[in-house]
């Protein structure tokens, strides 16, 4: 589990949320764990009486300069300026400041990362410096990895839950496959959570806004005795939709979690200490799409095969209009999704003088079940009637169990080294059903087990006190077998180009190994500057989904290789009151793996995951904080991105996309549709931009702190923007799935008493209304129809909110 930050909270203002009067349900084992939770926060705070001290968040450092921060980026802790490679990092400071409660508002902060948010997590995808994974099948593993406390989660779609009790988030930019894994081809988003304490400490917290959010958070941590010490938290988030369903009424979008971690730290003798953590998770969702163009000619998959209900579309859309500020929709059978995920993990730490002996064992459990996609996305009873069944739905299940044993070497010496052995095995099982009066129907179950094995090391040559050599090794073992049953709707007949209707098996293994080095130089112990060089690798894939054939497990997806090379600079000036990062950066990728979309002849959505060819990651970023003086900051970030594909012949063709049929193959050029139609043609991406990747993205944080009174009362004030250029959503190109560059600007202005022990906060988040989509799509796959609908996240409205927190220690 992922769960919610603690810094800030949110009071219920209706109590009836609490008590499970809500849209979405709960089971009376989770009703009794919500309601546990919220009266062992509110004794909490009844007991705390005025024994508040002071937080243990410091904006700047004590003498109003920048903070040291201190990262576990190389699998060992060190001071951000010292490692030579591109990292953001957010302390819970940072955090809290910017209401940062999600992986997808890390964005925010991190203009490298990208984030693809469809309305079901399993199809959403982390990009990093233009490249992730956005795949809807389980058969692909992502090439950004999210890491919680050194356990890489087994689907990107577990990062999608909630940010909670957060040390800090590091964004790690490139491959970082040495240390991290074979799923780190294009970085490593790394969430380290909050330790327990030896005095007691405890916080509580509750925000409200005024699109009817209310989330409440709190945390105890303490030593009981000299044995044990302990750390638990929990919280509860509910809000309101936004999508306005003409045909029900209601609003979709809503969103209900809930969630709770705890975590001991055992010293059973000395020397030795044992980490025992478990979390749980559960979020639901009725989020949705909008229509954002209609051509009057489009007609609505999947019932624009059957005579004349393809006309209907237009009818059916009575009140809606299309475009990037529709937020109204029609639909007759109404989504829910609900994904729990649970996580159980257990460190052994042995100080053995000369080294830590460091084991990590670990076992994760996630689930997600989608019912009532209504398909089509209008009221159109002929599909979306439940008489004969929900028209889209599937369900998801995983496990992964994952060992990990590192020796660390201890101190500072010629020679500092990591040696590490890793194991894992994961199954993932997915069953799928889209139902249509005629063809295009699908019913499927899949499966993916996995096994993979590692030995990996990394030392520095400390040659000079100045002058130190980084290198690493990795090699991969790992194993693949996957299952893939068509099976028969006995109301329907099978589609035209239904395949496995017999059980479909495949199997592959593959051996890799990656490399890192690095040569820096530190021109003082505020200046450092280095160069690198790595290699990254994501394991093979089996398309498990709609389409799948024989064909496709005979040969399965290949792996991606990654080649990059990176110079840096990290300094801090004027007396810590400046820092600066800078990076420039070149990676190439052979055999990227990539899905696209069209519907065949028959009207069936065809999913196909393609090794695209050869890409190119090109760019400079910048991290620029300034303290010019105590109670003033200042952080500017901004990142230019040259992603573009280098060779992908034989693509599909964009919707709607004009076509060229019987031209000689020495007259193609890129970027031009050649083929009877667009539907059934094909182009040569070469020298097109990567899907979601802009060119340009910044972002600016002001923040200034005064004392209002001679009591020490402190006020404050705080903006934060973000701007970045065009994006299409789309890797084929077109111009209906473009997002056009946007800001955003978010504020807040608060009161804190001297110690830190309450804080009490106003805040606006998107102040210009500015509407965006967070995915754009063809509504009927990539080749066919001018259709497009999207997803519009919570925050592309304004809103307004109250944060108040309280702190113990």
């Amino acid at each position: 589990m992922v769960g919610h930050q603690y810094n800030q909270f949110v009071l219920p203002v209706d109590l009836r949320n609490i008590s499970g009067q809500t849209n979405i349900g709960y089971s009376g084992e989770e009703m009794m764990f919500r309601v546990s939770a919220l009266l062992a926060s509110t004794a909490l705070i009844a007991t705390a009486g005025s024994a508040f001290a002071q937080s243990d968040i410091a904006p700047q450092g004590d003498d109003g300069g920048i903070e040291e921060i201190v990262v576990t980026a190389q699998r060992r802790e060190q001071r951000l300026q010292d490692v030579p490679v591109a990292v953001t990092a957010l302390t819970a400071e940072a955090l809290a400041n910017r209401g940062i409660n999600q992986v997808a508002d890390v964005a925010r902060a991190a203009p490298s990362l990208t984030v693809t948010q469809s309305q079901n997590p399993q199809n959403s995808s982390i990009n990093l410096r233009g490249i992730g994974t956005n795949a809807f099948g389980i058969g692909l593993e992502p090439a950004v990895s999210v890491v919680v406390d050194d356990v890489a989660l087994l689907q990107q779609a577990q990062a999608f839950s909630g940010l909670a009790d957060i040390e800090r988030i590091e964004v790690l930019r490139g491959p970082q496959g040495t240390l991290f894994g074979k799923n780190a081809s294009a970085g490593v988003v790394n969430i380290v959570t909050q330790a327990p304490t030896d005095t007691l400490t405890a916080s509580f917290g509750v925000t409200q806004t005024t699109d009817e959010q209310t989330r409440i958070e709190g945390s105890v941590s303490g030593r009981p005795n000299s044995l044990i010490a302990v750390r638990a938290n929990a919280y509860y988030d509910q809000r309101d939709g936004y999508i306005r369903n003409l045909t029900t009424g209601n609003k979709l979008g809503a969103a209900e979690s809930i969630g709770a971690r705890v975590r001991a730290d055992i010293d059973p003798v000395e020397r030795l200490q044992i980490s025992l953590t478990a979390a749980y998770s559960r979020d639901t969702t009725s989020a949705t799409r909008t229509w954002r163009y209609v051509d009057p000619a489009a007609r609505i998959f999947p019932i624009s095969q059957i005579g004349e209900l393809g006309n209907l579309v237009l009818p059916s859309l009575v009140g809606i209009d299309p475009g990037p500020d529709n937020f109204k929709a029609r639909q007759n059978v109404e989504p829910e999704i609900v994904s729990k995920q649970s996580m159980y993990v257990g460190r052994a730490t042995l100080d053995l003088d000369f080294a830590n002996l460091i084991s990590i064992t670990s076992y994760q459990k996630w689930s997600l079940s989608s019912l009532g996609d209504d398909a089509d996305y209008t009221d159109l009873p002929v599909v979306g009637r439940r008489t004969g069944g929900i028209v889209q739905s599937g369900n998801t299940n995983t496990d992964q169990f994952t060992q990990e044993v590192r020796l660390v070497s201890s101190g500072s010496q010629f020679l500092d080294y990591l040696l590490g052995a890793y194991y894992s095995k994961g199954n993932s099982d997915r069953d799928f059903q889209r139902l249509a009066l005629g063809p295009g129907a699908s019913n499927w179950v899949g499966g993916l087990k996995t096994r993979t094995v590692a030995l990996f090391a990394q030392g520095t040559a400390n040659f000079t006190d100045s002058t130190h050599l980084d290198a690493g090794i990795r090699w991969n073992s790992e194993k693949l077998s996957a299952d893939f049953l068509n099976l028969v709707i006995p109301t329907r007949p099978p589609a035209n180009n239904a395949t496995c209707l017999t059980r479909c098996f495949g199997q592959t293994s593959d051996e890799q190994v990656t490399y890192k080095v690095a040569l820096r130089q530190d021109i003082s112990r505020d200046l450092m500057i280095y160069a690198s060089y790595a290699t990254g690798y994501k394991g093979q894939g089996f398309d498990l989904g709609t389409g799948a054939s024989p064909d496709r497990f005979a040969n399965p997806l290949q792996p991606e290789h990654s080649k990059a090379y990176e110079i840096g600079l990290k300094g801090t000036f004027l007396d810590r009151k400046l820092q600066v990062n800078l990076t420039g950066f070149w990676t190439d990728y052979d055999d990227f793996q990539a899905q696209s979309a069209r519907v065949l002849a028959d009207g069936t959505l065809d999913f196909r995951l393609n090794n695209v060819g050869k890409l190119r990651s090109r760019g400079v970023e910048a991290d620029i904080s300034l303290r010019p003086f105590r109670g003033l900051q200042f952080d500017l970030s901004g990142a230019y991105v040259d992603a573009k594909i280098r060779s992908f012949e034989g693509a599909n063709c964009y919707t709607g996309q004009p076509a060229f049929d019987n031209v000689a193959e020495a007259d193609r050029v890129p970027g031009v549709c050649y083929g009877a139609s667009a539907s059934v043609g094909t182009q040569d991406l070469s020298g097109s931009r990567l899907a979601n990747a802009p060119k340009f993205k910044y972002g600016i944080s002001g923040r200034y702190e005064t004392e209002l009174t001679n009591s020490g009362l402190k006020g404050f004030v705080q903006a934060d923007w973000t701007h970045q250029s065009k994006v299409n959503f789309s890797l084929l190109g077109g111009p209906l799935t473009v997002q056009e560059g946007y800001g955003i600007l978010n504020g807040s202005v608060g009161l804190e008493d001297p110690s830190g022990n309450y804080r009490v906060s106003l805040f606006a988040n998107n102040l210009f209304d500015k509407s965006y989509a967070s995915l754009i799509q063809a509504a009927q796959g990539e080749s066919l129809g001018l259709a497009t609908q999207q997803v519009l996240p919570r925050d592309a409205r304004r809103y307004f909110g109250v944060r108040l927190r309280l702190r113990y220690r």
